[in-house]
């Protein structure tokens, strides 16, 4: 149904709603009858004016309106109407978003203030806070990945979940760097259950690395392709410089941390390769940015963050004020307010003793 139409519960009850208009109206015609008899009785229209401050011998019309008028409205009441709305347009998809946290042995360099870690940390909390209304999952990876949220719309328990990760989060035993499978995982992570039920949108993955890999480039180019094909769009953000700074191993169970050191003791280093990244982020037709550029991370999250084009529903448009109350309750009280006037019809103000004594002599 394109627009809106009324309709009853109980359609039965106009007939018996106009049957008791009618002998409402009968009884009204039967008392204007007696009225004129009783007119005629007293000896016309010129006597009764003399004792009677009203017309008994006239048609009370106005009185027949009012009432006929009432009783409709009661039996429409009676009827049950209300308004068949026309279907409601299908709510705008939800879009989904995983982020993809590298925290592998390389992003404990100090390179960027204070850890690689910490950076990836703040924007993805920069990141969360600019898609309120989008279902945002997590993981993190190192040579395995690890899930941590489902997409969700609860940004606050996201949050938390944010300010729990560190790098012991990565087995002892886990501390290189496979890039694919973190964004395979985060494409498997993206067909996870959600808390609503809305249609899904856009899927999008953003992995936040120093692109430290430690596999060959090509790998990570075809996970690219493989999400891309899915109609999932990879964001990259990069974190880190170009200059390096040592690595450090965290302690944990059966390891007791500490500075990573190449075969001939020397501190190994580990620097962020920005065109692998870039590379990554081309493949997967999304967009690279700079953790420490606010500038070119904030223009990642107005694309990630905007909204999607709203799809307008043939036929539907806006519920008119009217069409908002209900409607038995409205004709009720139009029903009270015609007999309240039906009675207010022979109301007349006192007159003064004084006047009516000078009109009598």
């Amino acid at each position: 149904m394109g627009g809106r139409a009324l309709t009853f519960v109980d359609t039965s009850l106009l007939w018996l709603g106009s049957a008791l208009t009618a002998l409402v109206l009968l009884g009204v015609w039967s008392h204007g009858r007696r009225r004129r008899v009783l007119a005629h009785f007293i000896g016309g229209r010129r006597a009764l004016a003399r004792v009677a401050r009203s017309d008994l011998s006239g048609l009370r019309l106005g009185r027949a309106s009012l009432l006929g008028l009432s009783g409709i409205c009661l039996s429409l009441a009676a009827a049950k109407p209300y308004w068949v709305e026309p279907p409601a347009a299908e709510p705008p998809p939800v879009d989904r978003i995983v982020l993809a946290i590298d925290v592998s042995a390389s992003m404990q360099a100090t390179d960027a203030r204070p850890t690689r870690l910490a950076r990836a940390v703040a924007a993805a909390h920069r990141i969360v806070d600019s898609a309120p209304d989008q279902e945002i999952g997590l993981l993190v990876f190192a040579g395995t990945s690890y899930r941590l949220a489902p997409p969700t719309l609860d940004h606050n328990a996201l949050a938390f979940m944010l300010d729990g990760v560190s790098p012991t989060m990565a087995s002892a035993y886990d501390p290189g760097t496979l890039g694919s499978v973190g964004i395979l995982d985060a494409a498997a992570l993206l067909d996870s259950p959600a808390d609503s039920a809305a249609r899904i949108g856009r899927r999008r993955i953003v992995v936040i690395s120093d692109g430290d890999d430690g596999e060959p480039e090509q790998a990570l180019l075809a996970a690219a392709d493989s999400v891309r094909a899915l109609g999932i769009d990879l964001y990259v953000v990069g974190v880190g410089t170009s200059r390096g700074a040592g690595m450090s191993l965290p302690a944990g169970t059966y390891q007791l941390g500490g500075p990573v050191t190449t075969a001939s003791g020397a501190r190994a280093s580990s620097r962020l390769d920005e065109g692998a990244l870039r590379a990554l982020a081309n493949r997967g037709g999304g967009r690279y940015a700079l953790a420490d550029a606010d500038l070119d991370l904030g223009v990642l999250q107005a694309e990630i963050s905007a909204p999607p084009p709203l799809a307008l529903t043939p036929g539907a448009a806006a519920r008119p004020a009217w069409a908002r109350y209900d409607l038995p309750f409205v004709l009720g009280l139009a029903a009270l307010l015609l007999v309240l006037l039906e009675s207010l019809l022979d109301a007349s103000l006192p007159r003064l003793s004084v006047a009516r004594a000078r009109r009598v002599a």
